[in-house]
């Protein structure tokens, strides 16, 4: 999921649009305003207007702006999954799939700067505010368990024997890609491209790991 900053509107809405494109259209035009506004100043008001709907059917689909944000943060965790995922299928060793994997994440942190951005506005917000940070962990969980499942699956397809359980590797991938997006947008020069997957090559194979291991 793109978080474009464009200033245009999305196209009229349309009559009779099912809950499941009009949540569509209103996800989309919050992914622009908080990309232009940043999370502390975006308003309902514009992403409704934005979306083409009025500030009830926005509330009608989601209570608040950190409901918007914790179903983008979904959507854009389940799609990085879902690529990496579909991309392994044809890479046949297992250190080749964590630099392949690598070399994915690493693209959508390049192309997609504004969801780092407003994951970090969301996580200070989180962690400031117990009622909220225990909402963000609860959606969290289960996209870890997803990512935990897809290293699971790795393994068991390559013959890999994992060097911890699957559930700290995945905290570990999400820690390496938030700390790697942290850094790639304060010194773009500071992360080769290929540095994210020869982190996960070391961490799932080892020092001796290496495209061909």
């Amino acid at each position: 999921m793109t978080i474009r900053s464009s200033e245009d509107s999305l196209p009229p809405r349309q009559h009779r649009l099912s809950r499941a494109e009009t949540r569509r259209r209103i996800l989309a035009a919050a992914a622009r305003v908080f990309a232009r506004r940043g999370l502390e100043a975006a308003s309902l008001d514009e992403v409704a207007a934005v979306a083409g709907f009025s500030k009830g059917a926005v509330y009608s689909n989601f209570a608040s702006k950190e409901d918007l944000v914790l179903e983008l943060m979904e959507q854009a965790i389940t799609t990085r999954v879902e690529r990496v995922s579909a991309a392994l299928s044809g890479t046949p060793n297992p250190a080749g799939r964590s630099q392949e994997a690598g070399r994915l994440l690493t693209e959508a942190l390049r192309q997609e700067p504004e969801w780092q951005v407003l994951f970090i506005e969301f996580w200070l917000l989180a962690v400031r505010d117990a009622s909220l940070r225990e909402r963000f962990a609860s959606r969290r969980a289960p996209l870890r368990a997803r990512i935990a499942r897809l290293i699971e699956q790795q393994a068991a397809e390559t013959g890999l024997a994992l060097p911890a359980p699957a559930e700290q590797l995945a905290v570990a991938v999400l820690a390496l890609s938030n700390g790697l997006g942290i850094e790639q947008m304060a010194d773009p020069s500071a992360v080769p491209p290929d540095a994210f997957g020869l982190f996960l090559a070391l961490l799932f194979h080892g020092l001796s790991a290496g495209p061909d291991s």
